[in-house]
């Protein structure tokens, strides 16, 4: 008998059900891409927007109270307004980049690496299917994708909210912007995590995933920025091929158009794509990449 069988005992136990298995996925992949110390720099640096526009406000109201409704509660207004103003400077043409590396520099690898150290047949080897392992790595890179989205937005909106001092009358009116919110923010979560998980399926290097998933991403807001620069163009329907346009546009829709006044004049709050279409696209994207990748792990050959 070989002495590797006197330490093997066969587990005859019940086994977890199918979401405990795959949580334990999603929650270990977190782990992981949370464990960098190089995190919290490129974190702060993907939330300079919405970190600036909270330190302000909060500032102002520690040193300058008097300041704050005659400045910030004029330019800014109602919270929806606020809200929408911060999500659309977010996902600026230019500033998009930010949140854009910092998803796919976290989670290029998250199934890149497990096929580069073979990992990917230690998983299989286990009482998992691959729709559980997909379906845990998807969770785990939305759950990140969330630190650039969700969260800042949420917290600046609370920040806002205390500021302005909300009563029962408008509190309806508050809990729809929140839940306005966080329909955006798992909009580009869905988007934008399901391209990187795609990539980091059809590749082994977790920095070639992550250099395409840039590339895919940012490139078209880019050259369409360049095209429509162009005097005398009328390029409207180039900006479906742009990100930032897309998530603008269908953010747009789920906020409705909110009540400006000082920014009334100002185009950067009005998209010139119809945001229906935006959302159909989007989603379309969202469900095509979680089916190339569901496609891609089923051809790949465990040994």
């Amino acid at each position: 008998m070989s002495v590797f069988d006197r330490s093997y005992r066969r587990y005859t136990g019940d086994l977890k059900g199918r979401w405990s298995r795959i949580w334990a996925i999603a929650t270990s992949t977190f782990r992981v891409q949370f464990s960098g110390k190089k995190i919290i720099f490129l974190l702060i640096l993907c939330n300079l927007p919405v970190i600036s526009f909270t330190l302000m406000i909060t500032f102002m109201t520690i040193f300058s109270p008097a300041m704050v409704t005659s400045f910030i509660l004029e330019i800014f207004g109602t919270v929806d307004v606020a809200m929408y103003t911060v999500i659309n400077f977010t996902f600026n043409p230019g500033l998009i980049f930010l949140p854009i590396v910092f998803i796919c520099a976290l989670n290029a690898g998250t199934i890149a690496n497990d096929k580069k150290h073979n990992s990917l047949a230690l998983y299989m080897a286990k009482p998992i299917e691959r729709i559980d392992y997909i379906t845990g790595k998807a969770i785990s890179i939305y759950m990140v994708s969330s630190f650039v989205t969700l969260i800042p937005w949420l917290v600046f909106m609370i920040a806002f909210t205390l500021l302005m001092g909300i009563s029962g009358a408008q509190f309806t009116d508050t809990l729809w912007v929140y839940l306005s919110t966080a329909a955006s923010a798992l909009i580009v979560i869905l988007f934008l995590g399901s391209i990187v998980l795609m990539f980091s399926a059809m590749s082994s290097q977790s920095v070639l995933a992550g250099i395409l998933s840039i590339m895919i991403l940012f490139l078209p807001s880019l050259i369409t920025g360049v095209i429509a620069s162009v005097p005398g163009l009328n390029v409207d329907w180039l900006n479906y091929f742009s990100i930032s346009a897309l998530l603008t546009a269908a953010i747009h829709v789920i906020f409705g158009l909110p009540d400006f006044d000082t920014f009334s004049d100002f185009g950067f709050f009005e998209s010139n794509i119809r945001g229906s279409i935006a959302i159909i696209v989007v989603l379309g994207i969202i469900v095509t990449t979680i089916l190339l990748t569901i496609n891609q792990l089923y051809k790949e050959e465990i040994h």
